[in-house]
């Protein structure tokens, strides 16, 4: 019980960016004043994440709440990233904090597991960068505010192979997750299909740090291109080691790294270890672009975080909205009420835009892809869907 009473002051710390003096004070005031309270669940090190939902709330409160009450967001950051974690949280949240909805979780593999919660308690969940299509099979509470990674595996296959004309490609995986492992599955099978040749499909464990046999099985098979489906350490680690090794094609020149949405993070580019220049991966929005909403959304989070956001910043940014705006037009906080305002969606113009949702609660939205420039990510093109 202490750990969670922990948790959650913290979390009121991070998100309200208040002292520990005025905990007591926020904690009454909670008590006292009717909120409209939604969950948010991150799992990971991405601490900027929860920075995106917050703008969100701090945005209605300003034009006087949502329902005529003000807006609470109740946030937890499952550091360690266990699944059971997540799931005691969102029961947490759910049963002992009374939220109306859930945000998050982050990553696909949390997110299946949440989803099936919130079904049982009928409670609306919007993930944010949660991307593998399965996180919504629990069923029709549950909703995804990121692109799928069926769309996502085919924008880099599609990518690869007919813009930077990869003729053969090797794919290195941590197995054991439903991200990387169906990403991997997506983007095989669409580079495949447009008649490209994967020459190597290799797998690591959680916790490696020696890919020395992996990559050397896959620099005898000289590809073009590797596929990277990982997150932010292994991605450091693995190309750091494939340029040491090294990883060529059958021209001699250094294997083209490939990559999806995991790689959009700070801490990537910030480890000196990572040998990530002039790579390619896909994403979910550019701080570059020139449409207003986005605009606006980067220049305010810049002024308050004095960074620029990421992707997960502005997807987490926007499941927020998309339930203010479908709980704005049901007119109530009654779950099925909101539910179907979600699916109903239409047009949603945020940091990044939805045209609607299919009957899987899967959005019809674009995908960037970035490439990396002086150890630095910048916009090369949008994909829409």
């Amino acid at each position: 019980m202490q750990k969670t009473l922990l948790s959650i002051c913290l979390s009121l710390m991070i998100f309200a960016n208040i002292g520990c003096d005025n905990v007591q004070r926020v904690l009454h005031n909670a008590k006292t004043v009717p909120t409209v309270k939604i969950g948010f669940v991150v799992a990971g090190e991405r601490i900027s994440y929860p920075n995106g939902a917050e703008m969100a709330v701090t945005e209605i409160n300003e034009k006087g709440g949502l329902l005529g009450m003000p807006v609470e967001l109740i946030g937890h950051i499952n550091n360690e990233a266990i699944l059971d974690v997540s799931v005691q949280l969102a029961e947490s949240l759910i049963l002992e904090e009374g939220v109306v909805a859930l945000i998050g979780p982050n990553r696909s593999s949390h997110a299946a597991v949440v989803g099936p919660i919130a079904q049982k308690h009928r409670i609306p969940m919007v993930t944010t960068t949660a991307t593998n299509p399965n996180v919504t099979q629990a069923g029709d509470f549950v909703f995804m505010a990121s692109f799928t990674d069926s769309f996502q595996g085919a924008v880099m296959a599609q990518f690869a192979k007919n813009e930077l004309g990869i003729s053969n490609a090797a794919l290195i995986t941590r197995s054991g997750d439903l991200y990387t492992e169906g990403i991997s599955e997506f983007f095989e099978s669409n580079f495949t299909s447009l008649g490209g040749n994967v020459v190597a499909h290799v797998f690591f464990d959680s916790g490696t740090l020696d890919y020395t046999q992996q990559l050397t099985q896959i620099a005898d098979l000289l590809p073009d291109a590797l596929f990277t489906a990982g997150f932010v350490q292994d991605i450091a680690d693995i190309t750091q080691q494939a340029r040491v090794v090294p990883l060529l094609n059958g021209d001699g020149a250094p294997t083209i790294f490939l990559g999806a949405d995991s790689w959009d993070s700070t801490l990537l580019f910030d480890d000196e270890n990572a040998e990530i220049e002039g790579s390619f991966f896909s994403g979910h929005f550019s701080p570059e672009t020139d449409e207003p909403n986005a605009r606006a959304f980067v220049e305010t989070y810049e002024a308050i975080y004095e960074f620029t956001p990421t992707g997960g910043v502005a997807v987490s940014y926007d499941a927020v909205k998309l339930l203010i705006e479908a709980i704005e037009r049901a007119e109530s906080l009654d779950p099925e009420m909101i539910r179907d305002e979600l699916a109903a969606t239409k047009n949603y113009v945020g940091a990044t835009s939805i045209s609607s949702y299919n009957e899987n609660r899967h959005p019809t939205k674009s995908a960037v892809i970035f490439t990396i420039k002086n150890g630095e990510k910048h916009f090369y093109k949008q994909i829409h869907p």
